[in-house]
């Protein structure tokens, strides 16, 4: 998930939801610091991969993939 999530959390990235930005930078963040990352991953498991907006690129179609195995789709 980390992995998939660093493209989005380095620059703004138009073609994504503000909530799931959000969701993903306090992911980052709390990895970044050394923080228990079980509320954010919690969150991020309660999206649906299949609906949420994301670019059509290779690393959106990585980070949805990360949020399929997230949520244990």
């Amino acid at each position: 998930m980390l992995a998939a999530l660093a493209p989005f959390v380095a620059a703004p990235c138009p073609g994504i939801s503000q909530a799931l930005y959000k969701a993903l930078c306090n992911l980052h963040v709390a990895h970044r610091r050394g923080h228990d990352e079980q509320e954010h991953l919690a969150r991020l498991a309660a999206v649906d991969p299949e609906r949420v907006k994301l670019p059509d690129t290779e690393e959106g179609r990585r980070l949805r993939a990360a949020l399929l195995g997230v949520r244990g789709t």
